[in-house]
């Protein structure tokens, strides 16, 4: 059974949306996803070597690896809307310099509210001797110079460091989330054998308290990750996660999203968060929200067998108080390389995330806590919600 965002294979293939809840998120029906065509994929990474946009891969590179694109059948088990499938490059993911950038990479970050401190795991594979066991532990990077715009330049950023053992464990540490005052870590670990939810609080002095379970009312005896801030309006004390647990006794594990909510200190009884939308999307591994310009966006990280992550996005109806399609595929999702599992900024201005686009196919993300190399990039979110609404005719 699959812990993290790196590998759901313990997931049931997914049934295709039919009936009324394709009619209610794909207007007009939509279609399937289809793989870029060679062309137009070589086209796509061309455009890219612009400012602190994504190298360039060279024509030779491309043709040697993109068989494995064309001939790839990892897309989500969903079905995207005509619009959706004819996504341009309006929306080009942007690098971090280097550092907070290195040869050793970077997985699924997180950033606090002035963007001047990144959290984020490293996979011991990458080389970086410090990483403890064989898997993954998380690092830090900061700004120090905060002058100009950001990012900044590479002298801007401290070269990533390793949290303290109180943090870090010699099993699987990643998924971290930093809260928007920048003093309480969480993440998923599986140093108590099965993959929950842990928490470590930063003290007056900067050092960090011994990490612990969140506790019972969230985690289970079977797998959960991906604790995220929901990112609804009103919803502040409110998280979302992943949890492979049946719905009831006796069932079928399956994988789900929960959610729990703060009160005095204490995190509530997680409780099955129903959507027909998000359950429809199949092997998703995670759900990040936010508001900007007028729309609550929720990204939805997907990957296919446990293979390469993608992100949908779809948006949330306060009057309705659902979630809403149709699904828009983000255009720069590539079925051959991995580029998911963003975090935001708590204001919700900049969204940011790990992904291999200059480094081409390599090794997939597993559960066992193995992965591949993988590069910082961001945008601002007013151009997703922006790029969402055109697609969506929403604008």
């Amino acid at each position: 059974m699959q812990e993290h965002c790196g590998n759901l294979t313990g997931s049931p293939r997914p049934r295709r949306l039919t009936g009324s809840v394709r009619r209610a998120i794909l207007p007009g029906g939509g279609g399937r996803a289809r793989v870029h065509g060679r062309e137009r994929l070589l086209k796509f990474w061309a455009r890219r070597g612009r400012g602190h946009t994504m190298n360039t891969l060279s024509r030779r590179t491309f043709l040697r690896t993109s068989g494995t694109v064309v001939g790839a059948t990892l897309l989500p088990s969903v079905v995207f809307s005509g619009r959706a499938r004819a996504a341009g490059n309006e929306l080009i993911p942007r690098k971090m310099p280097f550092p907070p950038n290195d040869e050793f990479g970077s997985y699924e970050p997180t950033i606090t509210p002035d963007g001047n401190t990144i959290y984020f795991a490293r996979f011991a594979g990458s080389g970086d001797k410090r990483v403890l066991g064989t898997t993954t532990d998380i690092f830090v990077t900061r700004r120090i110079r905060q002058t100009g715009e950001w990012p900044g330049t590479g002298a801007d950023w401290t070269p990533p460091e390793r949290l303290p053992d109180t943090v870090n464990s010699d099993s699987i540490d990643q998924e971290p989330r930093i809260t928007p005052d920048g003093k309480t870590l969480y993440f998923m670990s599986r140093r108590s054998g099965n993959a929950d939810i842990w928490v470590t609080h930063k003290q007056p002095n900067g050092e960090w308290t011994k990490a612990q379970s969140v506790g019972p009312n969230v985690n289970s005896q079977y797998t959960d990750h991906c604790f995220m801030p929901l990112g609804l309006p009103g919803e502040d004390d409110t998280s979302v996660f992943l949890s492979i647990r049946p719905r009831e006794a006796g069932a079928t594990p399956t994988a789900d999203l929960y959610t729990t909510r703060m009160e005095k200190g204490v995190w509530q009884p997680a409780t099955r968060y129903e959507s027909k939308l998000l359950d429809s999307i199949g092997l998703k591994c995670r759900l990040n929200g936010f508001s900007r310009d007028g729309l609550v966006l929720g990204v939805v990280s997907v990957h296919d067998f446990g293979k390469f992550h993608t992100m949908l996005f779809v948006h949330y109806d306060p009057a309705s108080k659902q979630w809403k399609g149709p699904i828009v595929e983000a255009p720069f999702n590539n079925p051959a390389i991995d580029g998911a599992c963003p975090m935001f900024t708590a204001g919700g201005d900049k969204m940011i995330w790990s992904a291999g686009y200059d480094r081409g196919p390599g090794p997939v993300s597993t559960s066992g806590g193995t992965g591949s190399t993988y590069d910082l990039f961001w945008l601002n979110t007013s151009d997703i919600v922006a790029y969402y609404k055109a697609k969506a005719g929403l604008s």
